[in-house]
């Protein structure tokens, strides 16, 4: 009996010997994990933009207009990104001066003097993000507000009281650039939404009001210098 009591304690021992944490030698390192962070930098890049669009009205209630391709629109950008914390590459922001045209023509009613291409001066303030695949490729998107002024009008009086001249509303963008060296040229779709009615909503009629909410699709043609 008192054998099996000793063996029993001296296991117990063992066991509690194994389980003891030793201390690390000098010099040892256990379970080191190195993280490694590439700096990245803000960049700054300005350029030149080309849109072609296809343009129209929205209008409430439907006057069944047509649409208008509006091919002649410029704009002079710069863009910035700026990494988070040194390190997250992905956000930025965009803005510039832009010309651009939008406009219907008449289609089932033909209205007197109703019809017209406008041509509008813009500022646009866009959240760009982008993707890096490489060092070659980036996936672009941006979306935000901008605000403008129409300047000119193909209405043969010009514009009158009832057209709203400042503008506003929201674009959106998605596209892919391509590097080459401090050269970028970028290749997007785009589209603008303007939330400043063309009319005034009695221009028609001051017993019912229209709503005309101007709208344009296009592609956009880039070419980019990183400063």
């Amino acid at each position: 009996m008192l054998t099996l009591l000793a063996a029993v304690s001296l296991i117990g021992l063992k066991a509690q010997d194994n389980n003891t944490l030793k201390p690390v030698e000098p010099g040892i390192q256990w379970d080191t994990v190195k993280v490694i962070i590439h700096d990245k930098y803000p960049e700054h890049l300005v350029g030149i933009r080309y849109n072609f669009s296809f343009t129209g009205v929205m209008m409430s209630p439907d006057l069944e207009v047509k649409g208008m391709i509006a091919p002649v629109n410029l704009a002079l950008l710069y863009t910035y990104y700026n990494p988070l914390w040194g390190w997250i590459d992905l956000f930025g922001l965009q803005t510039g001066i832009q010309f651009s045209q939008y406009g219907f023509k008449n289609g089932k009613y033909n209205y007197q003097n109703f019809e017209q291409k406008v041509s509008v001066i813009e500022i646009p303030f866009v959240s760009s993000f982008h993707y890096d695949i490489g060092e070659s490729f980036r996936i672009l998107a941006g979306i935000g507000p901008f605000i403008g002024y129409r300047a000119f009008t193909t209405k043969s009086n010009g514009f009158d009281c009832f057209d709203n001249r400042f503008d506003y509303g929201l674009v959106a963008t998605l596209g892919l650039a391509y590097i080459l060296g401090r050269v970028e040229f970028h290749l997007e779709g785009s589209f603008n939404y303007s939330l400043s009615m063309l009319y005034h909503p009695e221009r028609m009629s001051s017993s019912w009001w229209l709503y005309t909410y101007p709208w344009r699709a296009g592609i956009n043609l880039g070419v980019h210098l990183k400063l």
